[in-house]
C-alpha cells in the first residue's frame, strides 16, 4: 500500500509539473524524438541463474543453498528472490573483501586454518571414531564410575585477593556452621537459607542432579565420596570458596534417560578415538619435516 501511494504521488507530481509547464511555457511544436532503447543484457546459459562479475551461480547451486535456508525455519519456505538476493550480496561481499586483500590478513588466515583443520577431522577421522563399537557393558562401567548425583550445599564465598587472615577467618566461620549442621538441631535446608552465600540459598541449597562434566571437579569428587543419601562432606574447597555438601540422591543406571546414555557413548568414543587421532597425526608428522627447539620449552 505504501509503495502504491508513493508511486501515485510521484505520478501526480509529474502530472502537476506538466500542467504548470503548459500554462507558463510558450506553445511550440515539439520535435519528433526517438525513444532510447535500453542496453540489452547479455544472455546467460540455461543452467546459470545469476552472474556476479566473473562468478556464476548455477541453478543447482542455488537449489542447494535454498534448501539449506529452508531448513533454518522448518515448515516455512523463504521467498526465492530473497534467497537469491542474499546469495548475490554474499558474493559481492567476498569479492570486495578480496579486492581489499582482507583474505591476506593474518588473523583471518588463522581462522580459515582452523576451519580447514576441522574439515580434515570431519572427513578423515570422525567417520572412524563414529564407527567405534561401544557395548552396553562399556556404558554401564563408565556410569558406575561417574553417576548422576543430587546434592545440596552451603557455600561460603571466597573473594579474589583474600589475605591469609581473611582466608583463615572464612574457614573458621565455615567450620563453625559445619559443627552446627552436624548437631542437626534444624534441617540442612534451613541452615543453607541462613548461611549459604550462593544463589541456591533461596532453594535450601539444592543443586539438583549433576554429572561430572557439569559440576566442578572438586565438588563432584567430594560428592562421590558420600556413600549414603543424607551423608555430609567435610569442608570442600573450590575456586568459589568453601562448601558443605549433602548427598540427596544417586540415580541408578537403570533409570538414566536415553539422552544421557547417548552422551556417555559419545564420550567413550572420543576417549577411544584419541588413539586414532594420535596415530593419524603421527603418520602425517612422519612424512613431514618437523623441527622443535626443545630449549625454548624449558
Amino acid at each position: 500500500m505504501y509503495q502504491f501511494a508513493r508511486l501515485s504521488l510521484c505520478a501526480l507530481g509529474v502530472f502537476a509539473f506538466s500542467a504548470v509547464a503548459q500554462e507558463t511555457a510558450p506553445t511550440t511544436t515539439p520535435a519528433p524524438t526517438t525513444a532510447a532503447k535500453p542496453a540489452a543484457k547479455p544472455a546467460l546459459p540455461k543452467n546459470i541463474l545469476a552472474r556476479i562479475n566473473d562468478r556464476d551461480i548455477t541453478i543447482e547451486e542455488f537449489n542447494r543453498r535454498y534448501d539449506q535456508n529452508a531448513q533454518l525455519v522448518p515448515g516455512k519456505s523463504p521467498p526465492k528472490p530473497e534467497v537469491l538476493k542474499n546469495i548475490i550480496y554474499f558474493e559481492l561481499a567476498t569479492q570486495e573483501a578480496r579486492r581489499l586483500k582482507l583474505h591476506q590478513d593474518a588473523a583471518l588466515r588463522e581462522q580459515f586454518d582452523i576451519l580447514l583443520y576441522q574439515a580434515l577431522i570431519r572427513r578423515n577421522l570422525q567417520p572412524k571414531i563414529d564407527a567405534i563399537d561401544i557395548s552396553e557393558a562399556d556404558v554401564k562401567k563408565y556410569y558406575e564410575a561417574n553417576p548422576l548425583v543430587r546434592t545440596s550445599h552451603i557455600l561460603f564465598l571466597s573473594k579474589p585477593g583474600m589475605t591469609e587472615a581473611e582466608g583463615k577467618e572464612l574457614r573458621t566461620r565455615a567450620d563453625k556452621v559445619l559443627t552446627e549442621v552436624k548437631g542437626a538441631k534444624k534441617s540442612f535446608e534451613d541452615f543453607a537459607r541462613q548461611y549459604s552465600e550462593g544463589p541456591t540459598a533461596r532453594t535450601g541449597g539444592d543443586v539438583d542432579w549433576g554429572a561430572r562434566q557439569k559440576l566442578l571437579p572438586e565438588y563432584y569428587d567430594a560428592a562421590l565420596q558420600l556413600k549414603n543419601v543424607g551423608d555430609l562432606s567435610p569442608l570442600v574447597e573450590t575456586p568459589y570458596g568453601l562448601h558443605i555438601i549433602k548427598l540427596t540422591g544417586r540415580r541408578p543406571y537403570s533409570e538414566i534417560d536415553p539422552g544421557y546414555k547417548d552422551f556417555i557413548i559419545r564420550t567413550l568414543r572420543e576417549n577411544k578415538g584419541q588413539g586414532l587421532y594420535n596415530e593419524y597425526f603421527e603418520g602425517l608428522q612422519s612424512k613431514a619435516k618437523v623441527a622443535i627447539n626443545q630449549d625454548l620449552l624449558k
